[in-house]
């Protein structure tokens, strides 16, 4: 990355992210063989664990990923991810802030002290808009910050620059 061979940016969390398209590119041009898990998205959509306590929320959230093409997983709290992300791995969490017993910040503190999930994009996703928010959410060490209600091309604009993919590919 530093000698600008394979393109990444930076999230405002400060965490380096590579899209997938720059990295196939890259291991295509140096013939290194492509991980079974970089394989085609048709075969393998990207997982996603959608976290929140409202279960009209949940269904929305299902609704518009599913629609998507992306494997999705549902918890109702920042416990129940914790365990989750073991036995689902998601490349990506959408994590409410406002929950009982573990809030978003404390799951997220829980994520990135686990090695296993340490670099794996989180949203925000939350009613919240205020200016000490958005900081605390990049604070805390969230990719993005998604704030309800959102539009479904939002939230989607946000996964699409995380991972790296192009989501009108994954449905299609």
């Amino acid at each position: 990355m530093k000698a600008n061979r394979l393109k990444a940016h930076k999230t405002p969390g400060g965490h380096r992210r590579i899209a997938r398209d720059d990295l196939l590119s890259f291991l295509e041009k140096y013939q290194i063989p492509v991980p079974p898990e970089l394989g085609e998205s048709e075969e393998h959509p990207p997982r996603i664990l959608a976290v929140d306590d409202d279960p009209d929320e949940r269904d929305l959230l299902r609704a518009v990923l599913e629609g998507a093409g992306f494997d999705v997983e549902l918890a109702s709290s920042g416990f129940e991810a914790g365990l989750q992300v073991a036995t689902f791995r998601p490349n990506l969490v959408v994590l409410d802030l406002v929950m009982p017993g573990m809030d978003g910040f404390a799951a997220i503190a829980s994520l990135r002290a686990r090695p296993e999930t340490a670099d794996t994009p989180v949203i925000a996703c939350t009613g919240l808009s205020d200016p000490a928010t958005s900081k605390k959410v990049v604070d805390a060490g969230f990719d993005a910050h998604v704030v309800k209600p959102y539009r479904a091309e939002d939230l989607l604009g946000a996964i699409q620059r995380l991972l790296g993919i192009r989501v009108g590919q994954l449905a299609g």
